[in-house]
Protein backbone atom coordinates (compact mmCIF):
# COMPACT_ATOMS: atom_id res chain seq x y z
CA UNK A 1 0.00 0.00 0.00
CA UNK A 2 1.01 3.65 -0.49
CA UNK A 3 1.56 6.54 1.85
CA UNK A 4 -1.01 8.67 0.81
CA UNK A 5 -3.40 9.83 2.46
CA UNK A 6 -7.16 10.65 1.44
CA UNK A 7 -9.39 13.46 2.34
CA UNK A 8 -13.01 13.45 2.59
CA UNK A 9 -14.72 16.43 3.34
CA UNK A 10 -18.45 17.58 2.61
CA UNK A 11 -19.10 21.29 2.39
CA UNK A 12 -22.57 23.28 1.13
CA UNK A 13 -22.92 25.84 -1.70
CA UNK A 14 -24.77 28.88 0.43
CA UNK A 15 -24.63 30.65 -2.84
CA UNK A 16 -26.94 28.10 -4.76
CA UNK A 17 -29.65 28.14 -1.69
CA UNK A 18 -33.34 27.00 -3.36
CA UNK A 19 -36.43 28.55 -2.16
CA UNK A 20 -37.18 26.42 0.44
CA UNK A 21 -33.95 27.90 2.03
CA UNK A 22 -31.96 24.50 1.45
CA UNK A 23 -28.67 24.84 0.31
CA UNK A 24 -26.60 21.46 -1.33
CA UNK A 25 -24.00 19.54 0.22
CA UNK A 26 -21.28 18.65 -2.35
CA UNK A 27 -18.47 15.79 -1.42
CA UNK A 28 -14.92 16.78 -1.76
CA UNK A 29 -11.80 14.40 -1.94
CA UNK A 30 -8.47 15.70 -1.76
CA UNK A 31 -5.75 13.17 -2.48
CA UNK A 32 -2.12 13.77 -3.82
CA UNK A 33 -2.76 17.89 -3.81
CA UNK A 34 -5.83 17.46 -5.99
CA UNK A 35 -9.21 18.06 -6.00
CA UNK A 36 -12.40 16.22 -7.16
CA UNK A 37 -15.93 17.76 -5.92
CA UNK A 38 -19.47 15.70 -6.83
CA UNK A 39 -23.42 16.07 -5.79
CA UNK A 40 -24.17 14.01 -2.77
CA UNK A 41 -27.99 14.65 -3.45
CA UNK A 42 -28.58 16.13 -0.16
CA UNK A 43 -29.65 19.36 0.81
CA UNK A 44 -29.88 21.16 3.93
CA UNK A 45 -30.91 24.45 5.92
CA UNK A 46 -27.37 26.70 6.16
CA UNK A 47 -27.81 27.48 9.93
CA UNK A 48 -28.22 23.48 10.10
CA UNK A 49 -24.51 22.77 9.11
CA UNK A 50 -21.55 22.43 11.74
CA UNK A 51 -18.76 22.26 9.30
CA UNK A 52 -16.24 21.69 12.05
CA UNK A 53 -17.97 18.45 13.12
CA UNK A 54 -19.00 17.57 9.80
CA UNK A 55 -22.89 17.04 10.45
CA UNK A 56 -26.02 19.01 10.40
CA UNK A 57 -27.51 19.87 13.61
CA UNK A 58 -29.23 20.01 16.34
CA UNK A 59 -30.47 15.95 16.21
CA UNK A 60 -33.67 15.33 14.69
CA UNK A 61 -34.77 12.93 12.02
CA UNK A 62 -34.09 15.19 8.75
CA UNK A 63 -31.14 16.39 10.34
CA UNK A 64 -30.34 12.40 11.22
CA UNK A 65 -31.46 10.86 7.59
CA UNK A 66 -28.71 13.93 6.18
CA UNK A 67 -26.05 12.36 8.91
CA UNK A 68 -26.63 8.56 8.02
CA UNK A 69 -25.91 9.34 4.35
CA UNK A 70 -22.89 11.47 4.74
CA UNK A 71 -21.68 8.40 6.94
CA UNK A 72 -22.41 6.02 4.31
CA UNK A 73 -20.68 8.24 1.42
CA UNK A 74 -17.70 8.63 3.56
CA UNK A 75 -17.43 5.42 4.01
CA UNK A 76 -17.99 3.93 0.41
CA UNK A 77 -15.34 6.36 -0.84
CA UNK A 78 -12.92 4.68 2.08
CA UNK A 79 -13.67 1.25 0.96
CA UNK A 80 -13.03 2.27 -2.76
CA UNK A 81 -9.73 3.97 -1.74
CA UNK A 82 -8.70 0.59 0.36
CA UNK A 83 -9.44 -1.33 -2.64
CA UNK A 84 -7.78 0.72 -4.87
CA UNK A 85 -4.74 0.60 -2.69
CA UNK A 86 -4.49 -3.30 -2.70
CA UNK A 87 -3.86 -3.24 -6.30
CA UNK A 88 -0.59 -3.47 -8.06
CA UNK A 89 -1.17 -0.44 -10.68
CA UNK A 90 -0.74 2.98 -9.37
CA UNK A 91 -3.98 5.45 -9.48
CA UNK A 92 -5.31 9.12 -9.15
CA UNK A 93 -7.97 10.78 -7.90
CA UNK A 94 -10.31 10.04 -10.66
CA UNK A 95 -10.08 6.51 -10.18
CA UNK A 96 -10.95 7.11 -6.68
CA UNK A 97 -14.20 8.64 -7.68
CA UNK A 98 -14.81 6.27 -10.52
CA UNK A 99 -14.20 3.18 -8.29
CA UNK A 100 -16.64 4.80 -5.72
CA UNK A 101 -18.85 5.27 -8.46
CA UNK A 102 -18.73 1.40 -9.17
CA UNK A 103 -17.61 2.23 -12.73
CA UNK A 104 -14.69 -0.37 -13.12
CA UNK A 105 -13.95 -4.08 -12.67
CA UNK A 106 -13.27 -5.62 -9.29
CA UNK A 107 -11.32 -8.48 -11.04
CA UNK A 108 -8.15 -7.00 -10.86
CA UNK A 109 -7.55 -7.11 -7.09
CA UNK A 110 -4.47 -9.34 -6.48
CA UNK A 111 -3.90 -12.36 -4.29
CA UNK A 112 -2.49 -10.25 -1.50
CA UNK A 113 -4.90 -7.37 -1.99
CA UNK A 114 -7.83 -10.26 -0.42
CA UNK A 115 -5.85 -11.09 2.34
CA UNK A 116 -5.27 -7.41 3.04
CA UNK A 117 -9.03 -6.30 3.09
CA UNK A 118 -10.01 -9.71 4.45
CA UNK A 119 -7.36 -8.71 7.57
CA UNK A 120 -8.54 -5.30 7.53
CA UNK A 121 -12.04 -6.53 8.00
CA UNK A 122 -11.33 -9.06 10.27
CA UNK A 123 -9.30 -6.46 12.45
CA UNK A 124 -12.62 -4.73 13.11
CA UNK A 125 -14.35 -7.56 14.42
CA UNK A 126 -11.50 -9.11 17.51
CA UNK A 127 -13.94 -9.85 20.02
CA UNK A 128 -16.93 -9.59 18.55
CA UNK A 129 -17.01 -12.39 15.56
CA UNK A 130 -13.08 -12.73 15.52
CA UNK A 131 -10.61 -13.81 17.91
CA UNK A 132 -6.60 -12.12 17.73
CA UNK A 133 -5.35 -15.22 17.34
CA UNK A 134 -7.53 -16.16 14.27
CA UNK A 135 -6.42 -13.19 13.32
CA UNK A 136 -2.92 -13.35 13.69
CA UNK A 137 -2.79 -16.48 11.76
CA UNK A 138 -3.96 -14.84 8.67
CA UNK A 139 -1.34 -12.15 9.02
CA UNK A 140 1.07 -14.92 9.13
CA UNK A 141 -0.77 -16.94 6.07
CA UNK A 142 -0.29 -14.07 3.97
CA UNK A 143 3.03 -13.29 4.55
CA UNK A 144 4.17 -16.93 3.28
CA UNK A 145 1.86 -16.43 0.56
CA UNK A 146 3.81 -13.71 -0.86
CA UNK A 147 7.51 -15.37 0.24
CA UNK A 148 6.59 -17.97 -2.12
CA UNK A 149 4.79 -15.45 -4.93
CA UNK A 150 7.86 -13.62 -4.54
CA UNK A 151 10.19 -16.95 -5.12
CA UNK A 152 8.20 -18.59 -7.79
CA UNK A 153 6.68 -16.00 -9.75
CA UNK A 154 9.47 -13.23 -9.02
CA UNK A 155 6.64 -11.01 -9.10
CA UNK A 156 5.51 -8.51 -5.71
CA UNK A 157 1.72 -10.24 -6.08
CA UNK A 158 -0.45 -12.49 -8.24
CA UNK A 159 -4.02 -11.12 -9.35
CA UNK A 160 -6.91 -13.32 -8.55
CA UNK A 161 -7.72 -13.59 -12.20
CA UNK A 162 -4.57 -15.43 -13.02
CA UNK A 163 -4.32 -17.94 -10.35
CA UNK A 164 -5.17 -21.47 -11.73
CA UNK A 165 -3.91 -25.15 -10.09
CA UNK A 166 -0.33 -24.55 -10.99
CA UNK A 167 -0.69 -21.87 -8.32
CA UNK A 168 -2.24 -23.97 -5.38
CA UNK A 169 0.15 -26.55 -6.24
CA UNK A 170 2.90 -24.70 -6.20
CA UNK A 171 2.17 -23.37 -3.08
CA UNK A 172 1.71 -26.55 -1.43
CA UNK A 173 4.62 -27.62 -2.70
CA UNK A 174 6.67 -24.88 -1.31
CA UNK A 175 5.01 -25.40 2.14
CA UNK A 176 6.84 -28.48 2.14
CA UNK A 177 10.09 -27.87 0.67
CA UNK A 178 11.49 -24.33 1.36
CA UNK A 179 9.26 -23.56 4.62
CA UNK A 180 9.35 -27.28 5.74
CA UNK A 181 6.04 -27.58 7.15
CA UNK A 182 4.57 -31.24 8.85
CA UNK A 183 1.38 -32.03 6.62
CA UNK A 184 -0.94 -30.51 8.84
CA UNK A 185 0.30 -27.37 9.31
CA UNK A 186 0.33 -27.17 5.51
CA UNK A 187 -3.34 -28.54 5.46
CA UNK A 188 -4.36 -25.76 7.06
CA UNK A 189 -2.00 -23.44 5.61
CA UNK A 190 -4.07 -24.74 2.40
CA UNK A 191 -7.11 -23.83 4.27
CA UNK A 192 -6.36 -20.40 4.71
CA UNK A 193 -5.47 -19.62 1.34
CA UNK A 194 -8.64 -21.07 0.39
CA UNK A 195 -10.78 -18.78 2.62
CA UNK A 196 -9.33 -15.96 1.91
CA UNK A 197 -10.39 -16.71 -2.54
CA UNK A 198 -13.35 -17.19 -1.11
CA UNK A 199 -13.67 -14.25 0.92
CA UNK A 200 -12.88 -12.27 -2.38
CA UNK A 201 -15.83 -14.52 -3.72
CA UNK A 202 -18.47 -13.39 -1.57
CA UNK A 203 -17.33 -9.85 -1.78
CA UNK A 204 -17.27 -9.99 -5.80
CA UNK A 205 -14.01 -9.04 -6.77
CA UNK A 206 -14.20 -12.84 -8.68
CA UNK A 207 -17.05 -14.69 -9.58
CA UNK A 208 -15.63 -18.18 -9.33
CA UNK A 209 -13.22 -19.93 -7.58
CA UNK A 210 -9.89 -20.88 -9.30
CA UNK A 211 -9.21 -23.08 -6.88
CA UNK A 212 -11.71 -25.11 -6.27
CA UNK A 213 -11.11 -28.39 -7.57
CA UNK A 214 -8.12 -29.03 -5.51
CA UNK A 215 -8.03 -31.31 -2.98
CA UNK A 216 -5.11 -31.67 -0.18
CA UNK A 217 -5.40 -34.32 1.84
CA UNK A 218 -5.53 -34.16 5.41
CA UNK A 219 -3.36 -37.32 7.17
CA UNK A 220 -3.93 -35.98 11.11
CA UNK A 221 -6.75 -37.81 12.46
CA UNK A 222 -7.79 -34.71 13.99
CA UNK A 223 -7.07 -31.31 13.51
CA UNK A 224 -7.78 -28.39 15.97
CA UNK A 225 -10.45 -26.01 14.57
Amino acid sequence: MNNYKIIVLFVIQKNKTNKRGLCPIKCRITYQKKRKEFSTGLFIKPDNWDNGLQQAKPPNPENNIINTHISLISQKINEAFLMLQVLPDSFDIDDIQRKYKGEDSMTEITILGAYDLHNEKTKKLIGKDFNELSWSRYIESRRKVALFISKFYRKKDVRLNQLDMKFIKDLEYFFKTDLNLRQATVYRSIQRVKKIIQFAIDENYIERNPLAQFKIRNTDLKLPT
